[in-house]
Formats: structure tokens, sequence, C-alpha cells
């Protein structure tokens, strides 16, 4: 299962992202295009085959990792902006991309820089599962999952409000994924406690958070779209 998880959400979310072209190319929301885009960009990146392939072009000490770490946080940075403004959420929308979001960003994303030059990265290995781990890796990989985690409390609360109020079955199902790929990223701030029998668990908890997030995502613009369609058809 956790070798076809990768893969299958890598499809999965292409699929989205091809589905969104005719959109993008006529105009209409290509915000949501370049979301997915950057989605399914980093899911390939964190599959073994073509991680390793890309890694031993950049010299095989794991650069592509630190590649993904900043893709991730832009991609959350646009998740995070798209999703707040998308639930009319003005504080998550202010603790996200106003000057405190920014400023949390911004400090993420220098100590990630840090952590990562002072750590022995030679060896390639998806994940850094097959370095040495030490303080330095352990702050590393915990920054790397903050950020994420950070935006989801952030957008929960919105989330819950439209799943609980009086809103078409399709939007609260929609949002009701959504807010279950954002709450497995709160579930990952626990990874250090899982035992090292057990850190398949890791790649079944990210995978279905990619996954949950972006059948969420697409479900909300579906819904959205069918309710524009639908209030046509009745004037």
């Amino acid at each position: 299962m956790t070798a076809v998880l990768p893969w299958a959400t890598l499809v999965i979310c292409l699929a989205i992202t091809v589905a969104r072209i005719p959109s993008a190319l006529r105009g209409e929301n290509r915000v949501l295009f370049y979301l997915f885009a950057l989605i399914t960009m980093d899911i390939f990146l964190s599959i073994e085959a073509p991680y390793l392939a890309i890694d031993a072009v950049l010299g095989g000490m794991n650069v592509t990792n630190l590649i993904l770490r900043f893709l991730l946080y832009g991609t959350f940075l646009l998740l995070g902006t798209k999703v707040a403004a998308g639930f009319d959420s003005k504080s998550a929308g202010r603790a996200i991309h106003g000057p405190w979001g920014l400023a949390v960003l911004g400090v993420i994303a220098a100590l990630t820089t840090f952590f990562f030059v002072i750590t022995d990265t030679r060896g390639s290995s998806v994940g850094m599962n097959g370095l040495t781990w030490g303080p330095s890796m352990e702050a590393y990989a915990a920054l790397g999952r903050f950020y994420p985690g950070y935006v989801a409390a952030c957008l929960l609360p919105a989330i819950w409000r439209t799943i609980t109020g009086r809103f078409p079955a399709l939007l609260r199902g929609a949002s009701a994924l959504l807010m279950l790929g954002l709450t497995l990223l709160l579930v990952s701030q626990l990874f250090p406690l899982i035992p090292a029998v057990h850190l398949w668990l890791r790649s079944v908890i990210n995978y279905s958070a990619v996954l949950a997030t972006a059948v969420g995502l697409a479900g909300i613009w579906f819904s959205k779209a069918y309710a524009k369609r639908k209030a046509r058809r009745t004037t």
C-alpha cells in the first residue's frame, strides 16, 4: 500500500490539474490551477524514483529535499491564501499572508536553510530516512512539518463553520474532505512519537493528507461551479 499510495496520489492530483487547464486558459481562477500544479510537483518530488534521479544530478546531497521544502512552503502559502478567501475568513487570511504570517514563513524558511546547511546530508535518500539523524536533522524535519500545520490550524475554524452551516450538501462534503486533509497535517506534528517499526504510518498519513486536501479542493470548486450553473438555469 505504501508503494502504491504515492503514485496513486500523483495520478489523481495530475488529473485534477489537467482538468483545470481549460478554465485556466479562459482566465478563470488560474490561481487554483497553479495550486494544483504545485501540489502535483510536490508529490512528484517526494516519490523515490524521480527524487533520486533529480538529486543525483544535483550532487547527491539531498538538495532536492530542500527544494521540496520550499515548494511546500509556497504551496501552503498559496493554499492558505486561496482557502481563507474562499471561506471568507479575514482572520485566517491575516494569519497566513498578513505581516505576522509572512514573518512566520520567513523565520521558518531561514531556519530550514540553516539546519540543512549544518547537517551532513550526503547520500540521496527520500525523506532523508537513510541518513544518520541528529538534533539538526530533527529540527529540519520539524520545521518542514510545522508550516503546513500552522496554515492548517489557521484554516480549520472557517472550514468547520461551513461544514456545520446551512450550505449545499456537496459543498459541505467537499469541505469535510478538505478538513480531514488539514487535520492529518496537524497529526503529522506527532511523527517523532511514532515507533521506528511503524514508520510506514508517516507515509500513509502524509499522502492521505494530500489526497484528501486535493480532492476536497476540487470538490469545492466543482460544487461552486455546479451552484452557478444551477442558478443560471433557474433565471
